[in-house]
């Protein structure tokens, strides 16, 4: 019989409940959520509209991060952050925060984050896309790992697979397998990656 390290390769690493945004403007059902649960250990996602939605979604999680997928600082200077401009020499493609719709969304994402902010909920700035170049993985591939090790619905669209991959990247910032690209001050905010010599260690953990 299987013992439970073997079933969850997580199981060792993961502690704690992690939630990922995928956001996108209210009004329409397109703002992917993922919860990686560890403690269960299990994975849910969903697919939401409403900003009370979300914050009610993220409130009854208790988790130990929120990690959102949009701009959350504003530039000091034009449409792009220090931010953009590190992640571009990463290879990594970020939409500048100011440009066209996209300053509806970073205006939302400020906004979700400092409501969840001001209720001690620990919120980080994260671009799954990115997380999957440094990993160099994509997201079926990903999605292969998460449900291989963590029980969990049928994932029903890219948002909420993104979302997943955002509530990843919280798990690994918790273990200290992430790195910040900081912008100017912090109004910027800093965006939220992998390591690159640290994430092969959680993920392959209990493999072994």
């Amino acid at each position: 019989m299987a013992t439970r390290d073997q079933v969850n390769p997580f199981y060792e690493q993961m502690s704690g409940i992690y939630v990922g945004i995928d956001l996108a403007l209210p009004g329409r059902r397109r703002t992917g959520v993922g919860v990686l649960n560890t403690v269960e250990p299990m994975y849910f996602v969903n697919t939401l509209s409403s900003r009370e939605e979300l914050v009610s979604f993220a409130l009854g999680q208790k988790p130990s991060f929120v990690c959102i997928d949009a701009p959350l600082g504003l530039p000091r200077h034009g449409f792009n952050r220090l931010i953009e401009i590190k992640a571009r020499k990463l290879g990594l493609r970020l939409l500048p925060p100011l440009l066209g719709s996209m300053r509806l969304l970073t205006m939302y994402g400020i906004q979700v984050a400092n409501y969840l902010r001001q209720v001690n909920i620990k919120v980080l700035e994260v671009h799954p896309t990115s997380t999957l170049k440094v990993l160099g993985m994509d997201r079926q591939g990903f999605m292969r790992i998460i449900t291989s090790s963590l029980r969990g619905p049928q994932v029903s669209n890219v948002h909420e697979i993104d979302a997943l991959v955002s509530a990843f990247t919280c798990l690994l910032h918790d273990h200290g397998c992430t790195e910040a690209l900081t912008g100017y001050g912090d109004d910027e905010g800093a965006l939220i990656i992998p390591r690159s010599d640290c994430e092969i260690q959680v993920l392959l953990r209990g493999y072994a």
